[in-house]
């Protein structure tokens, strides 16, 4: 019943966090549940220090964005490979792998980096498609090279180690992003592009200092984490006051009415992303009620006899799922269920939890609703149609490097 009513609200262009809600919520009524048991659910679903650090990733990564981090990213990374075949997309998916570790969100990233680097493609006369293929392709990254926004989703609601997570999520994301950039490589020869003017040693260190501040927040971050300096949360509060030092006194592209305009966005996209936390709590609390992640378990364990078989059913379930649903809320709706047959079938958890967020990010790349296709088409100007076209072989090309991941746990477990 539950499912149906999430369907269907879905179907008639519900926001994900109200149709998760309004079934729970029926669902509840109906099986003569006291609503006071929703209201507290609700609520203890985001009284969560560890979930503290969404917003406050979310705002330092606004704030990296509007201070100017972004360009001199982008400028650091065409100097240094511009000048190879294939250097101008190289650069972009670059760009894209060292902005996914301040931003934290996939969109985002391909917002901030495919907004300059796909007309410079075109300048370039590489396709239009390829062009917006791969940017919104490497702007997948955003969610999967940590500090993570959906990593930190998942790493609450499997009550794993957000700083392991943090720490796994590094390798994986380097293997698709050199992926993105061999790819790019071998499409650049064959078509003849000529790379950009080599500029010279002198030019490229001043270069390198303009972005290095903007290169060194993550390692911050990462570090102090890994260190057992601060929590991730701390860490988030960290960015926070660094990326304002940073965007206020030293690139002085932060001005107070920026600063307001950040504080706005990133407040409502928090109140969202919580939002959809929240209401995911209350439905997990009542398939658990049901049972239903039992039934599901026993429905696996029948059908799934090893742990490869039942890795690639969630992949493929996951695939769909990522066609419709946005990241965060398909996390919380889907480890619930998928946790126990994980730890039954001996799993680490922090593999599982890659595997999902790397099958996820390729779900925002895949239509009808993949979000990144929505903000490649807006910053690029491009037709939606196009941008479909030109992201469907890098689709399969993120499914290969996915299935890597899968069948390798050392991608995710070798620096833990």
């Amino acid at each position: 019943m539950i499912l149906f009513i999430f369907i269907a609200l879905l179907l008639v262009g519900a926001p994900i966090a109200i149709a998760i809600g309004i079934a729970s919520f029926v669902a509840m009524y109906q099986q003569g549940i006291s609503l006071d048991v929703f209201a507290r659910t609700l609520f203890s679903g985001i009284d969560s220090f560890t979930l503290m650090a969404i917003p406050f990733f979310i705002f330092a990564g606004d704030l990296m964005l509007s201070g100017g981090t972004s360009k001199r990213i982008i400028d650091f990374a065409r100097k240094l490979v511009g000048w190879t075949t294939g250097g101008l997309p190289i650069a972009g998916v670059m760009s894209s792998m060292l902005f996914a570790a301040l931003s934290g969100s996939s969109p985002a990233t391909v917002a901030a980096i495919g907004g300059v680097m796909i007309p410079s493609l075109r300048e370039a006369n590489y396709s239009r498609n390829f062009s917006v293929g791969l940017m919104t392709a490497a702007g997948s990254l955003g969610i999967i090279i940590p500090p993570s926004i959906t990593l930190l989703v998942y790493g609450s609601a499997a009550e794993v180690s957000i700083g392991d997570l943090f720490i796994a999520g590094i390798m994986p994301g380097v293997f698709i992003g050199l992926v993105l950039i061999v790819v790019s490589y071998l499409i650049a020869k064959k078509q003849g592009h000529q790379p950009e003017k080599r500029v010279s040693f002198g030019e490229l260190i001043r270069s390198f200092l303009n972005a290095f501040l903007g290169i060194l927040l993550p390692v911050i971050v990462l570090g102090g984490i890994y260190i057992g300096v601060f929590t991730p949360t701390e860490a988030a509060a960290v960015a926070i006051v660094y990326s304002l030092l940073v965007g206020c006194f030293v690139y002085k592209e932060l001005t107070w009415k920026k600063i307001y305009r950040v504080t706005r966005k990133a407040v409502i996209t928090s109140s969202m992303i919580m939002l959809v936390i929240a209401a995911s709590n209350v439905f997990s609390w009542y398939l658990t009620y049901e049972n239903i992640p039992k039934e599901i378990a026993a429905f696996f364990l029948e059908y799934a006899d090893t742990k490869i078989i039942f890795l690639l059913m969630v992949f493929v379930i996951l695939l769909v799922v990522g066609m419709f649903m946005d990241t965060s809320a398909a996390v919380l709706i889907f480890v619930p269920l998928f946790l126990p047959i994980v730890y039954e079938f001996g799993i680490d958890p922090i593999h599982f939890g890659i595997i999902m967020i790397v099958t996820l990010a390729i779900g925002m790349l895949t239509p009808p609703f993949g979000l990144n296709l929505f903000v490649a088409s807006g910053v690029s100007k491009t037709p939606f149609s196009n941008v479909v076209q030109g992201t469907f072989p890098f689709i399969i090309v993120l499914i290969i490097a996915a299935l890597f991941i899968l069948f390798i746990p050392g991608l995710s477990l070798l620096l833990i």
